[in-house]
C-alpha cells in the first residue's frame, strides 16, 4: 500500500509534468507567432507615460530621460512624474525635466497605487504607459507595444524585461529568471491568462482604467492586482517580446528576499481577493492558471516539508550509504520521473531563452542557476510565511 509520503511525492511529480506538458502544446502550438510583432498604426494615439517615484535619486533622471528619448513621432506624448513624498532629491530632480515639458507632482507618501492614481488624474489621453523610476526603455519600445491595442479585445501590453547590467552572480541568476518569466508571460499570452502588467513598462487604454477603477491604493503589489482586474473584466493582456525596457534588480541576497517577500505577500493578498477568478467563466485562466497558482504555493511548503520528513526520519548514515548501492538498487519510478523532470526543465529553459533575439546562455550555467538559484524560491516563501505569522506590516 503506498503511504502518504510516496503519494505526495507522485502526485507533485505528475502536476509538475502535466504543466510542463500542457504549455510545451501551447509553445508548439503556437511557435510561428512567438516573435510576431505588429506594426504600429499610421496615426499614433495621444499618449501619457506615468512615473512614480519614491528615494530614487540615484536613478529617476536617467529613467525620465528614457521616458523622454521614447519614439512616437506626430503624436502628444506627455511625461508625468510623481514623487511620493521622498526624503533625498528625487524631486529636485525630477523638476529639473520641467522645461523639457515633463510635468511633475509631488504628494506625502502614501504609496505607489495613491501616486499611480494621482497621475491618472492627468492623463487625458488615449493610452497611458507606466515605469519604475529605476527602469530604462528601449526607444522604440512604446512603438513595439502600441500595435497590440488594433485588437480591440486588448487592454495592455507587457513588455520585454531585462536585467540592468547584471554585474554579480545573484545578478547575472536574475537575468535568467526574468528572460524566462518573459517567454512564460508570451506562451500565458496565448490562452489569455497573463496575471501582471509589469511595474517597469506596461501599456494600457486608458479607458480600461474608466472600466475597471483605479490603483488599489493600499495593494504592495498592485501591478499584479491591476492584471487580476483586468482579466475579471474579461479584457485580454498581450505581450510583446521585443518591446525591451530594462530594469534594476536587487544586488545581494538580503535585498532579493526583501523584494520577493513584498511580491509573494502581495500575491496572496491577490489571490484572496479576486479568488472568484478560479472560474470557467474566465476560461484557462480560471480553470488552470489561477488553479495551478494556488497549489504551486501550497505545493513548496510540502516539498520542504517532505524534505524535513526525509532528513529527520532516516538513519544517520542514509546519506553516505545511498550511494552507488542506493542508486542500482533503490531506484524507483519516482526518481525516473525526478529526473525526466530535471532534464525536461534544462531543455525547456534553454529552449526558452533562445525565442528572445540576441540573448546567449551557456547550458551548464543554466544548470548553475536550476541548481542553486531556484532553490532560494523555498527560502523566500518560509521568510513570507513568518512574516505572515508574525503580522508584520506590509511595506511597498
Amino acid at each position: 500500500m503506498v503511504d502518504t509520503k510516496t503519494a505526495l511525492e507522485y502526485a507533485l511529480a505528475f502536476l509538475t509534468l502535466f504543466a510542463t506538458v500542457f504549455f510545451l502544446l501551447v509553445f508548439l502550438e503556437n511557435r510561428s507567432r512567438i516573435q510576431e510583432s505588429p506594426k504600429p498604426p499610421k496615426k499614433l494615439p495621444s499618449l501619457t507615460i506615468l512615473i512614480p517615484a519614491y528615494n530614487e535619486e540615484a536613478t529617476i533622471g536617467a529613467t525620465i530621460e528614457s521616458a523622454l528619448n521614447a519614439k512616437w513621432p506626430g503624436a502628444r506624448k506627455q511625461i508625468v512624474v510623481i514623487d511620493d513624498g521622498s526624503k533625498d532629491n528625487t524631486l529636485k530632480i525630477a523638476r529639473s525635466f520641467a522645461k523639457k515639458g515633463v510635468l511633475v507632482l509631488h504628494q506625502t507618501n502614501g504609496g505607489k497605487g495613491k501616486a499611480l492614481n494621482n497621475g491618472l488624474k492627468h492623463a487625458d489621453t488615449m493610452m497611458v504607459a507606466t515605469m519604475d523610476s529605476d527602469s530604462y526603455m528601449d526607444p522604440h519600445a512604446l512603438l513595439k507595444l502600441v500595435g497590440y491595442f488594433a485588437d480591440s479585445k486588448v487592454g495592455a501590453v507587457t513588455p520585454l524585461m531585462k536585467v540592468w547590467q547584471p554585474k554579480n552572480t545573484l545578478e547575472k541568476f536574475q537575468r535568467i529568471e526574468y528572460l524566462l518569466t518573459v517567454f512564460s508571460r508570451k506562451l500565458l499570452s496565448f490562452i489569455n491568462s497573463i496575471n501582471v502588467t509589469p511595474g517597469p513598462l506596461s501599456m494600457f487604454r486608458k479607458s480600461v482604467f474608466d472600466h475597471v477603477g483605479g490603483y488599489d491604493e493600499r495593494n504592495i503589489l498592485e501591478d499584479q492586482e491591476m492584471a487580476m482586474r483586468i482579466q475579471a473584466h474579461q479584457y485580454q493582456i498581450a505581450s510583446s517580446m521585443d518591446a525591451v525596457v530594462y530594469t534594476s534588480v536587487p544586488s545581494t541576497l538580503r535585498e532579493l528576499i526583501k523584494q520577493r517577500v513584498r511580491w509573494h505577500r502581495g500575491g496572496i493578498r491577490n489571490i484572496l481577493k479576486h479568488h472568484y477568478l478560479v472560474s470557467p467563466k474566465y476560461g484557462d485562466f480560471g480553470v488552470l492558471v489561477m488553479p495551478l497558482a494556488i497549489i504551486s504555493i501550497l505545493a513548496l511548503f510540502v516539498v520542504f516539508g517532505l524534505a524535513l520528513f526525509s532528513l529527520f526520519s532516516g538513519t544517520p548514515n542514509a546519506f553516505l550509504s545511498y550511494g552507488v548501492q542506493g542508486l542500482i538498487f533503490g531506484l524507483t519510478p519516482l526518481h525516473v520521473l525526478s529526473a525526466i523532470i530535471l532534464i525536461s526543465t534544462i531543455v525547456w529553459s534553454y529552449v526558452g531563452i533562445r525565442q528572445l533575439q540576441g540573448e546567449t546562455l551557456s547550458a551548464p550555467f543554466l544548470a548553475l542557476y536550476l541548481l542553486l538559484y531556484a532553490p532560494l524560491i523555498t527560502l523566500f516563501w518560509l521568510v513570507t510565511l513568518f512574516k505572515e505569522i508574525t503580522r508584520e506590516k506590509l511595506r511597498w
